[in-house]
């Protein structure tokens, strides 16, 4: 009997320090424009609203638990805010700031809550060193990790963001750089809708279904990132759709169900990129003749390009299946490289052709393929195809063992598939 009073006491005890004494709604409302209120540790639960410049530092251990629906931190109509150092969770957003010039968010870790960071028609937006973790369940079921709607001049960086539905939402964003963060295990690592002047650096996107998806947009850099593992059925490195005025540079494009597709694009420079092993390198559909992939490298890919129609032009490539000497000794192919494929035109018209792409009958007709077209010049031809150097030597051996293991693996789920299918 005892004892189990003591676990009463104990749980009584427990309860009443759930939740910390400082009362943080007053120390923001009686605190003067421009002050730092520090948070003691613990945990609190409200919906903290605040509206004129401030600072709220939270000591390690520092916690905001929303009630109900609502939003555990709002911001609205103020400038010069910062937040730092504290822990949120809720059932739907966790912070929200609106109409705020002069935003920053740093050392922050969301978890459980429906979308991390929500912001809108606000400028001068710095985001920061922020974890986001959303809760198991589909992608439909889930908000984003950080949103930015109607805003400008903002810079998201530093941040890893894993299972929500988009990592990064951008949408009617002008002047918007995103650099640094690490997305995984979500739909689209990065959505930029309606966007103009965005740019994206050194982001590391694994195992989401798209790494960058990226639609209505005119002028944006994708450089030095790398998108790897999106491999599902609709699964791309990059989708642009209906975008103009793209440069997509110096990437690492590994292991995609597609590495790049254009979509309805123009103005589109793909250039000193790395595809390795991707089931279809560079896609095309509908997209304008001055677009242009050039000074890549191309290994391991089963398909390296394809397009709906004459497309997109291919320049100075290096290309691990090119079969071509170099008589000259200037470090280019003699004879034209061509990625034209009846079946890889197919794919694009039927995505569901692509279990079939490494059957002999496939191999037979894309290699017909090239040595009928060797003599065309309006088809996917480089007519200036580069020769290996020591690094892509190199990396060409260490890809073989895993191109095989991949082709093993798509045979093998043609096969279960085919089973699945009689039963």
């Amino acid at each position: 009997m005892k004892k189990i009073g003591f676990a009463l006491l104990f749980f009584l005890f427990m309860s009443d320090i759930v939740y910390a004494e400082f009362d943080i709604q007053e120390a923001i409302d009686t605190a003067s424009p421009g002050e730092v209120i520090h948070i003691p540790a613990g945990r609190y639960q409200g919906n903290f609203v605040v509206t004129k410049p401030l600072t709220l530092l939270g000591e390690e251990g520092t916690e905001f638990v929303s009630k109900n629906n609502e939003p555990a931190l709002r911001i609205e109509s103020t400038t010069t805010i910062s937040i730092s150092n504290v822990e949120l969770s809720g059932k739907s957003k966790a912070i929200v700031a609106s109409n705020v010039d002069g935003l920053e968010l740093s050392n922050i870790h969301i978890k459980d809550a429906y979308t991390g960071v929500h912001i809108q028609r606000s400028k001068n937006i710095h985001i920061h060193d922020i974890q986001v973790t959303g809760s198991e369940g589909h992608y439909a079921e889930k908000g984003n990790g950080i949103a930015i709607y109607k805003s400008e001049d903002i810079l998201i960086e530093n941040n890893h963001i894993e299972q929500m539905q988009d990592g990064i939402y951008v949408e009617e964003v002008n002047s918007i750089v995103v650099q640094h963060n690490n997305v995984t295990q979500s739909r689209y690592a990065t959505h930029f809708m309606y966007t103009r002047d965005a740019k994206a650096f050194f982001n590391n996107y694994l195992s989401n279904v798209t790494g960058f998806m990226v639609m209505m947009t005119t002028g944006i850099l994708l450089e030095n990132n790398t998108v790897e593992n999106h491999s599902d059925y609709n699964g791309y490195g990059m989708l642009l759709y209906d975008v103009q005025r793209a440069s997509i540079a110096k990437n690492v494009i590994k292991n995609n169900r597609t590495g790049v597709a254009l979509q309805k694009s123009s103005m589109i420079q793909i250039d000193t990129n790395n595809f390795q092993m991707n089931q279809t390198a560079v896609e095309g559909t509908k997209v304008s003749n001055n677009t242009t992939a050039s000074n890549n490298s191309f290994t391991g890919n089963i398909l390296t390009a394809r397009s709906d129609q004459l497309g997109f032009q291919l320049h100075s490539n290096y290309y691990d299946d090119y079969t071509g000497v170099d008589i000259e000794g200037d470090g280019y192919g003699d004879v034209p490289y061509v990625a034209m494929s009846s079946f890889g035109q197919w794919m694009v018209r039927q995505p569901v052709y692509q279990y079939f792409v490494a059957s002999p009958s496939v191999v037979l007709l894309t290699t017909l393929d090239q040595q009928i077209n060797k003599t065309e010049s309006k088809v996917l031809v480089d007519h200036t195809p580069r020769l290996a150097t020591k690094h892509e030597i190199v990396n060409n051996k260490l890809n073989v063992i895993q191109t095989l293991a991949g082709l093993l693996l798509l045979v093998g789920s043609l096969w279960l598939w085919k089973r699945g299918i009689t039963e």
